[in-house]
């Protein structure tokens, strides 16, 4: 383990300092479109178009992955990334940011494919689940440890720009000067959301709402922050606190999703998220104890949705099915993030500020409602449901191979 893991240093390290920068460099476009008095649904649309990216990027980058080989297209996608940055710090035009965070996003998918590739290559069965937990680790906070750079210079400058594009620049240099073979090329997974859909249709529907409330939240919480009166070092302690508070509960809800009905721990964290959502829109403004206090529990709480509906998915497929299920709910979750800027912004322009918690509440609500009312007995009984998985919310489909429950699968295929 100890082995393999300083053998995989380089790419770890790559992968903190491009979270460590796109954590920074999403608040920072928010917060400052936000200070330039862009409509709230503008704003939605504009930080919307980073997840629209990345399932774009899903597609074209394996295609550009093939024909050039990792290390090139690591460098291109680095570079693209660099200029949109650098573009972003030039000009304000809402048309030009929401082609830039596209190529954000398209370019941030590359080169998740990219190290995910390596990761995959280099990490064996049987220490698959602890790599895959450093992962975790490490992108969590990256993003949440990004919040936090927001402090080093002032947000109508270049320099946090500029800060922003030397992180993505910085994490070429680990990639470009790896001295370990280049893994396979990769494939996309299929999609069969329809299928999934019939099978556990409110773990679909609970990955599509993870994607819509925290879509939201990432893209908008630094405007909310900013029109309830927040500065700057508030707003990155808000940030940070509901961003690194997501890793705090996953092992503990994910062994109470072991021991108990899935659907029903699923049910209990949707509504959970709709009464602390309801909290953050009455009393967020009453003082900042309170805000982050309600913050740190609602990142902590809804960070556990998607990987419990991805358990619950799980649970009614075969081992040999997992990856491509995995990856499949990984754009479903991408669909919602894309969805939730917007819609979050349409009822922050109704309600005010605390019309995105009003939002993300409504949403929970409803989709714990359904499961309550329309659900039907579990299928899968509670000693034969798939063991959790904490998982990060970033990332490619091929993160979904590292998925440690697929490794009993290969040690049968090994053993026969």
């Amino acid at each position: 383990m100890r082995h393999t893991l300083l053998s995989l240093a380089a790419l770890l390290f790559s992968t903190f300092l491009l979270l460590l920068g796109s954590g920074l460099l999403g608040t920072l476009l928010s917060l400052k479109m936000g200070l330039e008095g862009l409509p709230d649904p503008v704003i939605g649309i504009i930080m919307g178009g980073f997840y629209a990216g990345m399932m774009l990027g899903g597609v074209i980058s394996y295609r550009i992955i093939r024909q050039v080989g990792h290390i090139r297209s690591f460098a291109a996608f680095a570079a693209l990334s660099c200029a949109a940055i650098m573009v972003h710090g030039l000009t304000i035009n809402p048309w030009l940011w929401f082609l830039l965070r596209l190529i954000n996003g398209a370019t941030m998918m590359g080169m998740f494919i990219v190290i995910e590739s390596w990761l995959n290559e280099r990490a064996e069965p049987g220490i698959r689940g602890r790599v895959f937990s450093f992962y975790m680790v490490i992108s969590f906070l990256g993003l949440g440890l990004g919040q936090f750079l927001l402090n080093l210079a002032d947000v109508e400058g270049l320099e946090l720009y500029l800060i922003a594009g030397l992180l993505f620049a910085l994490c070429l240099v680990p990639i470009a000067l790896s001295r370990t073979v280049h893994p396979q090329a990769p494939e996309g997974s299929r999609t069969r959301l329809r299928h999934l859909a019939r099978l556990a249709p409110f773990g679909v529907g609970g990955c599509l709402v993870a994607g819509l409330v925290f879509g939201a939240f990432y893209a908008l919480g630094a405007v909310y922050a900013t029109n309830i009166g927040l500065d700057t070092a508030g707003i990155s302690l808000l940030m940070g606190v509901a961003v690194l508070s997501g890793l705090v509960l996953q092992w503990p809800v994910g062994h109470l999703s072991d021991f108990y009905d899935r659907l029903n721990v699923l049910t209990l964290l949707l509504a959970l998220v709709a009464l602390l959502t309801l909290a953050l829109a009455l009393l967020g403004q009453t003082g900042m104890v309170p805000l982050l206090l309600l913050a740190g529990l609602f990142g902590g709480v809804g960070a556990t949705i998607y990987p419990v509906s991805v358990a619950h998915v799980t649970d009614y497929v075969s081992q040999h099915q997992l990856v491509s299920t995995s990856a499949t709910l990984i754009k479903t979750y991408g669909v919602g993030a894309t969805l939730g800027p917007l819609l979050g912004a349409l009822f922050m322009a109704v309600l005010g500020p605390e019309g995105l918690f009003f939002f993300m509440s409504v949403v929970c609500a409803v989709a714990a409602t359904l499961i309550a009312v329309r659900r039907t007995p579990a299928a899968v009984a509670v000693e034969d449901q798939e063991p959790f998985v904490a998982m990060p919310r970033t990332g490619s489909t091929l993160i979904s191979e590292m998925d440690p429950r697929t490794e009993s699968d290969e040690e049968q295929v090994r053993e026969s």
